[in-house]
């Protein structure tokens, strides 16, 4: 039961960072400044929501030896690392693209 808990945890986890990814990619398409701030808003609640879901991975395999779970916990961290820093450069390039409007 504890195995079937942390795949669950895993699965509900990918699905969060592939939301994130897949919505730090619509700021370079869009063309109003209001769309990518909201982008950028849902960025930061995925993430927010994910380090939740590693939070649970981490105590639903806290007892288990399975390496799996902990591969998957390892990964987990690694993509949310990459989910920041990719908000982080969206972050920068909405703010350096609202300053050269004004030029």
């Amino acid at each position: 039961m504890r195995h079937r808990q942390t795949v669950l945890v895993t699965v509900g986890f990918c699905a969060v960072l592939g939301l994130i990814g897949g919505g730090l990619t619509q700021p370079a398409l869009a063309s109003e400044g209001g769309h990518v701030k909201e982008t950028i808003a849902h960025a930061k609640e995925g993430i927010g929501h994910a380090k939740e879901a590693i939070h649970h991975l981490e105590e639903a395999i806290k007892s288990s030896n399975d390496p799996h779970a902990k591969e998957a916990l390892d990964h987990a961290k690694e993509s949310l690392k990459h989910a920041e820093e990719s908000l982080a450069h969206a972050e920068q390039a909405h703010q350096h693209k609202q300053k050269g409007k004004g030029k």
